[in-house]
Protein backbone atom coordinates (compact mmCIF):
# COMPACT_ATOMS: atom_id res chain seq x y z
CA UNK A 1 0.00 0.00 0.00
CA UNK A 2 2.71 2.46 0.68
CA UNK A 3 5.31 1.89 -2.53
CA UNK A 4 2.15 1.89 -5.05
CA UNK A 5 -0.47 4.14 -3.34
CA UNK A 6 0.02 5.89 -0.08
CA UNK A 7 3.47 7.38 -0.64
CA UNK A 8 2.96 8.85 -4.01
CA UNK A 9 2.50 12.48 -4.45
CA UNK A 10 -0.90 13.13 -5.46
CA UNK A 11 -2.39 10.83 -2.87
CA UNK A 12 -0.66 12.67 -0.21
CA UNK A 13 -1.97 16.04 -1.27
CA UNK A 14 -5.28 14.50 -1.64
CA UNK A 15 -4.97 13.25 1.99
CA UNK A 16 -4.62 16.77 3.42
CA UNK A 17 -8.61 16.63 2.99
CA UNK A 18 -8.78 14.36 4.73
CA UNK A 19 -8.51 12.77 8.61
CA UNK A 20 -5.86 9.57 8.19
CA UNK A 21 -6.70 7.19 10.83
CA UNK A 22 -4.04 4.07 11.22
CA UNK A 23 -6.01 1.50 13.60
CA UNK A 24 -4.16 -1.44 15.28
CA UNK A 25 -6.04 -4.68 15.59
CA UNK A 26 -4.07 -6.67 16.93
CA UNK A 27 -3.62 -4.40 20.12
CA UNK A 28 -6.55 -3.13 21.17
CA UNK A 29 -10.22 -4.97 21.27
CA UNK A 30 -12.65 -1.75 20.20
CA UNK A 31 -10.13 -0.96 17.23
CA UNK A 32 -10.27 -4.13 16.12
CA UNK A 33 -14.26 -3.85 16.34
CA UNK A 34 -14.44 -1.23 14.31
CA UNK A 35 -11.58 -3.00 11.52
CA UNK A 36 -14.01 -6.17 11.64
CA UNK A 37 -17.07 -3.33 10.41
CA UNK A 38 -14.76 -2.24 7.44
CA UNK A 39 -13.67 -5.43 6.06
CA UNK A 40 -15.69 -9.14 5.40
CA UNK A 41 -14.44 -10.99 8.11
CA UNK A 42 -12.29 -10.98 10.93
CA UNK A 43 -9.19 -8.68 10.71
CA UNK A 44 -5.94 -9.68 9.29
CA UNK A 45 -2.83 -8.43 8.66
CA UNK A 46 -4.17 -5.39 6.21
CA UNK A 47 -7.29 -3.20 6.13
CA UNK A 48 -8.34 -0.14 3.99
CA UNK A 49 -11.90 1.46 3.56
CA UNK A 50 -12.76 5.24 2.87
CA UNK A 51 -14.93 6.18 5.28
CA UNK A 52 -17.36 9.51 5.90
CA UNK A 53 -17.57 11.77 9.15
CA UNK A 54 -19.50 9.56 10.87
CA UNK A 55 -17.59 6.72 10.16
CA UNK A 56 -19.15 4.42 8.13
CA UNK A 57 -18.10 3.33 4.66
CA UNK A 58 -17.95 6.13 1.60
CA UNK A 59 -17.15 3.89 -0.71
CA UNK A 60 -17.91 0.11 -1.52
CA UNK A 61 -14.99 -2.09 -3.25
CA UNK A 62 -14.76 -4.84 -5.36
CA UNK A 63 -13.16 -7.16 -2.78
CA UNK A 64 -12.63 -7.62 0.87
CA UNK A 65 -11.21 -3.99 2.28
CA UNK A 66 -7.72 -5.47 2.29
CA UNK A 67 -5.69 -2.51 0.52
CA UNK A 68 -6.81 0.64 -2.28
CA UNK A 69 -6.75 -2.01 -4.69
CA UNK A 70 -10.11 -2.78 -3.99
CA UNK A 71 -11.46 0.72 -4.90
CA UNK A 72 -9.04 2.48 -7.25
CA UNK A 73 -6.59 1.21 -10.19
CA UNK A 74 -4.04 2.99 -9.50
CA UNK A 75 -2.03 6.51 -7.17
CA UNK A 76 -3.57 8.83 -9.87
CA UNK A 77 -7.35 7.16 -9.59
CA UNK A 78 -7.47 7.14 -5.68
CA UNK A 79 -5.91 11.10 -5.96
CA UNK A 80 -8.96 11.81 -8.49
CA UNK A 81 -11.33 9.72 -6.23
CA UNK A 82 -10.67 11.33 -2.59
CA UNK A 83 -10.81 14.81 -4.51
CA UNK A 84 -14.52 14.22 -5.55
CA UNK A 85 -14.80 12.53 -2.12
CA UNK A 86 -13.71 15.71 -0.36
CA UNK A 87 -16.37 17.63 -2.45
CA UNK A 88 -19.56 15.62 -0.65
CA UNK A 89 -17.51 16.72 2.88
CA UNK A 90 -16.27 20.75 3.04
CA UNK A 91 -14.18 20.87 5.70
CA UNK A 92 -15.23 23.04 9.32
CA UNK A 93 -13.35 25.84 10.06
CA UNK A 94 -11.24 24.74 13.20
CA UNK A 95 -9.64 26.56 15.75
CA UNK A 96 -5.74 25.68 16.35
CA UNK A 97 -4.20 22.67 15.43
CA UNK A 98 -5.19 19.27 15.19
CA UNK A 99 -4.53 16.87 18.24
CA UNK A 100 -1.33 15.06 18.16
CA UNK A 101 -1.60 11.73 16.29
CA UNK A 102 0.00 9.41 18.87
CA UNK A 103 -0.37 5.57 18.73
CA UNK A 104 -1.91 3.60 21.53
CA UNK A 105 1.15 3.16 23.73
CA UNK A 106 5.06 3.93 23.38
CA UNK A 107 5.50 0.00 22.54
CA UNK A 108 3.09 0.11 19.15
CA UNK A 109 4.76 3.29 18.33
CA UNK A 110 8.39 2.03 18.49
CA UNK A 111 6.89 -0.70 16.23
CA UNK A 112 5.05 1.72 14.08
CA UNK A 113 8.04 4.13 13.47
CA UNK A 114 10.69 1.42 12.81
CA UNK A 115 8.02 0.33 10.34
CA UNK A 116 7.61 3.40 8.91
CA UNK A 117 11.48 4.44 9.02
CA UNK A 118 10.95 7.06 11.32
CA UNK A 119 12.16 8.78 14.39
CA UNK A 120 9.68 8.23 17.69
CA UNK A 121 8.50 11.15 19.42
CA UNK A 122 7.52 10.66 23.24
CA UNK A 123 5.77 12.67 25.27
CA UNK A 124 6.67 11.76 28.90
CA UNK A 125 4.36 12.87 31.79
CA UNK A 126 3.21 11.81 35.06
CA UNK A 127 -0.26 13.30 35.18
CA UNK A 128 -3.03 12.91 32.11
CA UNK A 129 -3.22 16.92 32.77
CA UNK A 130 0.22 17.36 31.99
CA UNK A 131 0.93 14.96 28.98
CA UNK A 132 -2.24 17.26 27.76
CA UNK A 133 -0.29 20.35 27.81
CA UNK A 134 2.78 18.95 26.17
CA UNK A 135 1.08 16.70 23.62
CA UNK A 136 -0.80 20.47 22.77
CA UNK A 137 2.72 22.22 21.80
CA UNK A 138 4.08 19.45 20.28
CA UNK A 139 1.16 19.23 17.86
CA UNK A 140 1.68 22.81 17.27
CA UNK A 141 5.00 21.95 15.41
CA UNK A 142 4.13 18.08 13.82
CA UNK A 143 1.11 19.60 11.99
CA UNK A 144 3.56 22.35 10.62
CA UNK A 145 5.08 21.70 7.22
CA UNK A 146 8.72 21.61 8.31
CA UNK A 147 7.90 17.95 10.22
CA UNK A 148 4.24 16.65 9.16
CA UNK A 149 4.14 13.13 8.49
CA UNK A 150 7.79 12.34 9.09
CA UNK A 151 7.57 11.61 12.53
CA UNK A 152 5.57 8.97 14.60
CA UNK A 153 4.14 10.20 17.81
CA UNK A 154 3.09 8.64 21.25
CA UNK A 155 2.87 9.45 25.01
CA UNK A 156 3.62 7.56 28.45
CA UNK A 157 3.11 8.42 31.97
CA UNK A 158 6.79 6.81 33.00
CA UNK A 159 10.02 5.78 31.45
CA UNK A 160 8.76 1.94 32.39
CA UNK A 161 6.63 2.40 29.70
CA UNK A 162 9.06 2.41 26.99
CA UNK A 163 10.64 -0.88 26.53
CA UNK A 164 14.23 -1.71 25.85
CA UNK A 165 15.43 2.18 25.28
CA UNK A 166 18.26 2.81 27.04
CA UNK A 167 19.85 6.55 28.62
CA UNK A 168 16.34 8.42 29.43
CA UNK A 169 17.53 11.08 31.91
CA UNK A 170 14.37 12.76 32.12
CA UNK A 171 10.68 11.84 33.93
CA UNK A 172 9.05 14.63 32.00
CA UNK A 173 9.62 15.88 28.59
CA UNK A 174 9.53 15.07 25.20
CA UNK A 175 11.70 12.32 24.28
CA UNK A 176 13.09 11.56 20.26
CA UNK A 177 13.96 7.90 19.67
CA UNK A 178 15.92 5.80 17.32
CA UNK A 179 13.75 3.07 16.98
CA UNK A 180 16.03 -0.56 16.53
CA UNK A 181 15.45 -2.78 13.28
CA UNK A 182 12.71 -4.70 14.81
CA UNK A 183 10.85 -1.45 16.53
CA UNK A 184 11.60 -3.72 19.80
CA UNK A 185 13.69 -1.13 21.59
CA UNK A 186 15.39 1.95 20.32
CA UNK A 187 18.03 4.73 21.69
CA UNK A 188 17.83 8.17 23.03
CA UNK A 189 18.26 11.12 20.22
CA UNK A 190 17.34 14.03 22.06
CA UNK A 191 15.92 14.54 25.63
CA UNK A 192 13.85 18.09 25.98
CA UNK A 193 12.68 18.78 29.67
CA UNK A 194 9.12 19.71 30.19
CA UNK A 195 9.74 23.42 30.93
CA UNK A 196 12.28 23.46 27.95
CA UNK A 197 9.88 22.31 25.32
CA UNK A 198 8.55 25.57 23.60
CA UNK A 199 12.35 27.05 23.40
CA UNK A 200 14.12 23.57 22.14
CA UNK A 201 11.96 21.20 20.97
CA UNK A 202 11.71 22.53 17.24
CA UNK A 203 15.46 22.42 16.95
CA UNK A 204 15.80 19.13 18.64
CA UNK A 205 12.77 17.59 16.10
CA UNK A 206 14.88 19.48 12.91
CA UNK A 207 17.98 17.75 14.32
CA UNK A 208 16.75 14.17 14.49
CA UNK A 209 15.26 14.44 11.60
CA UNK A 210 18.43 16.01 9.77
CA UNK A 211 20.51 12.91 11.52
CA UNK A 212 18.13 9.99 10.71
CA UNK A 213 19.18 7.57 8.27
CA UNK A 214 16.31 5.21 6.65
CA UNK A 215 17.54 1.83 7.08
CA UNK A 216 15.42 -0.11 4.07
CA UNK A 217 14.90 -3.76 5.40
CA UNK A 218 13.08 -6.85 4.10
CA UNK A 219 10.85 -10.09 5.63
CA UNK A 220 13.64 -12.18 5.00
CA UNK A 221 16.16 -10.21 6.54
CA UNK A 222 13.93 -9.16 9.60
CA UNK A 223 13.52 -13.08 9.78
CA UNK A 224 16.80 -14.40 9.74
CA UNK A 225 17.54 -11.98 11.97
CA UNK A 226 14.70 -12.02 14.60
CA UNK A 227 15.52 -15.97 14.94
CA UNK A 228 19.21 -15.18 15.46
CA UNK A 229 18.58 -12.47 18.24
CA UNK A 230 15.15 -13.95 19.63
CA UNK A 231 13.04 -11.83 19.05
CA UNK A 232 9.35 -12.02 19.15
CA UNK A 233 6.93 -9.38 19.31
CA UNK A 234 3.61 -10.20 21.81
CA UNK A 235 0.50 -8.64 20.51
CA UNK A 236 -2.58 -6.72 23.12
CA UNK A 237 -4.80 -9.20 21.89
CA UNK A 238 -4.92 -12.79 20.04
CA UNK A 239 -3.87 -12.64 15.79
CA UNK A 240 -6.85 -13.22 14.35
CA UNK A 241 -5.43 -13.56 10.95
CA UNK A 242 -5.45 -17.35 10.04
CA UNK A 243 -2.16 -16.89 7.51
CA UNK A 244 -0.68 -14.63 10.54
CA UNK A 245 -1.71 -17.13 13.26
CA UNK A 246 0.20 -19.62 11.64
CA UNK A 247 2.95 -18.03 10.29
CA UNK A 248 3.71 -16.90 13.91
CA UNK A 249 3.20 -20.44 15.47
CA UNK A 250 5.99 -21.78 13.27
CA UNK A 251 8.22 -18.64 13.87
CA UNK A 252 7.88 -19.37 17.81
CA UNK A 253 8.81 -23.12 17.40
CA UNK A 254 11.91 -22.08 15.66
CA UNK A 255 12.77 -19.67 18.28
CA UNK A 256 12.30 -22.07 20.65
CA UNK A 257 13.85 -25.18 18.34
CA UNK A 258 17.21 -22.44 19.08
CA UNK A 259 16.58 -22.45 22.82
Amino acid sequence: MDRSFLSQPEVIAAAKKFVCIRLTSYEDETEKKFVSKIVNGEPANTAFAMLTPEGERALRGRGPGRGPRDLYKDAADMAKGMDELAEKYPAKKAEGAPALPVTLNAKVGLAVAAGDLQPLVVVLADSAKRREELEAEVAALAWGQAFVGRLTYATASSVKDIPKVEKLTIKEGVLLLKPDIFGAGGKVVKEVPGDEVAKQLADAMRETLKAHVRTEKTRRQLSELGLKEGIFYETGIPVSGKGEAADRERYKKLLDLKK
